[in-house]
């Protein structure tokens, strides 16, 4: 998939389509009065002819061709692959639409009126452009609460509520708050914290998951199964301890206790969270009970993998689907370097991992997801349409897989670490480890070796 920086070409994209409207318009005057007021005619078969531009971005404007498409926008559907395109206006045979966002590579156009449905022969050519910029943070590690401009920022691990209130966790820190929890918030301008330790913290603040309905957040503690801290929005996220409450002897070993993640899914609106050997926990978010629904390595009638996890998420329209990053220190050696992916539906959850990305250990290759190689994958999160962003660390860049299973680098220059804004081919990160996604599709970033968040707008 190519990325493109957007605004000139924007400009000229936009130019050239309304001198085609203004052409069109005027050639084909007495073509367009003839069909004014006409409904669209079901008894008559939907006619599809060109569409221009042939090429383009999200919210790039596009003329579509036809006949019986009827006036009423209203009633029209246009998709790009499976992803809705907004209806301006309709003719009855000339649609007026916004291209949206990521449909996916080289998507199909298809109409949808009534019972019809008809794809254009011709494929559209997608073009993104992204754009990289600085949130906050400014490269000193000890953590200085602030404006914007003014903080200083060690995130390791991001998560967004609905409300856009960025989180962040962190740990190895310098001075007084080496360990941390904290809140950014763009609309405030303003970075604070929500909790703060020299050492010894509980929370170890890992990873974090948000219930954007609620609002509730969640940390894990990370060396104890047993308990976990939220933070409730109508306290002031003041953080508070539960404690899992398990019916019989989890089985997981007190060596292999570190359950550095949990996700809230929205499938059945448990949190989950995966102990280093493999064990998968449910735990009730109200009533704390909890239970070993995929066991660990250890453990008789096993499923691996055993190893660190560096990466948690949950697919919001899978949400079923329990993805992960694993490390070197995974086993079998197959796991390691991978997104696997686990089934929480009863009836697929023995299956257990799936590894899905290519094996061979680390480096850099796009394309198909099953052939794609990652080095030190970190953190994952998902946009609403199911793509999902992987902040590749060693190789300095972020990662998207697309809803449909193909991997590009978004952003950054892989293997070359550095720091710059700009766009995709510009930008440059160093070890980027978080990730977080928010309502409107925008990509947030703990970019570790920078120390400062950084944000990625994809269009």
């Amino acid at each position: 998939m190519k990325i493109m920086k957007g605004n000139a070409l924007r400009q000229v994209r936009t130019l050239a389509f309304f001198t085609a409207l203004i052409l069109c318009s005027t050639s084909c005057k007495d073509e367009e009065a003839a069909s004014v007021g006409r409904d669209y005619d079901p008894s008559r078969p939907i006619t599809l002819t060109s569409f221009y531009p042939v090429e383009g971005g999200a919210r790039d404007k596009i003329l579509l061709d036809g006949e019986n498409f009827g006036t009423d926008h209203n009633q029209i559907k246009v998709y790009f692959n499976n992803k809705k395109a907004a209806i301006v206006s309709s003719s009855g045979n000339r649609i007026y639409a916004i291209v949206p966002r990521l449909p996916g590579e080289n998507p199909s156009i298809s109409v949808v009126i009534g019972e019809d449905s008809v794809a254009y022969d011709q494929h559209f050519n997608y073009t993104p452009q992204a754009q990289v910029t600085t949130v906050t943070g400014s490269g000193d590690r000890e953590f200085v609460p602030g404006t914007l401009d003014q903080a200083h920022v060690c995130a390791k691990y991001l998560e967004l509520d609905a409300e856009g209130n960025l989180f962040m966790t962190w740990r190895d820190g310098v001075g007084d708050e080496k360990f941390g929890v904290g809140r950014v918030s763009e609309a405030e301008n303003l970075v604070t914290s929500m909790y703060l330790a020299a050492s010894s913290p509980y929370p170890y603040a890992n990873g974090i998951t948000v219930d954007r309905t609620t609002g509730m957040m969640t940390v894990s503690h990370e060396s104890v199964v047993e308990v976990f801290f939220s933070f409730d929005p109508r306290e002031g996220w003041y953080p508070r301890q539960r404690n899992a409450s398990f019916a019989g002897n989890h089985g997981i070993p007190t060596g292999d206790q570190y359950m550095n993640f949990v996700s809230f899914s929205p499938y059945d609106g448990y949190l989950y969270t995966r102990s280093r050997d493999g064990s998968v926990v449910r735990i009730h978010p109200d009533t704390y009970e909890a239970t070993v629904v995929h066991k660990g390595s250890n453990t008789a009638g096993s499923k691996w993998p055993y190893g660190s996890q560096y990466g948690q998420g949950i697919n919001p329209k899978k949400p079923w689907e329990l993805w992960m990053t694993l490390h070197s220190n995974a086993s079998p050696n197959e796991f390691r370097q991978g997104l696997m992916v686990l089934d929480l539906r009863p009836e697929h959850i023995d299956k257990g991992f799936r590894r899905v990305n290519a094996t061979g250990g680390s480096g850099h290759r796009d394309g198909p997801l099953e052939d794609a190689v990652f080095n030190y994958p970190k953190d994952i999160k998902f946009d609403n349409d199911g793509n999902m962003f992987v902040a590749d660390y060693g190789n300095h860049c972020i990662r998207m897989v697309s809803a449909d299973g193909i991997v590009t680098t978004v952003a950054g220059q892989p293997g070359v670490s550095g720091y710059r804004d700009g766009g995709p081919i510009e930008s440059m990160f160093n070890n980027p480890w978080g990730v977080a996604v928010n309502e409107q599709g925008d990509i947030y970033i703990a970019d570790f070796g920078n120390s400062r968040i950084r944000k990625l707008v994809i269009e």
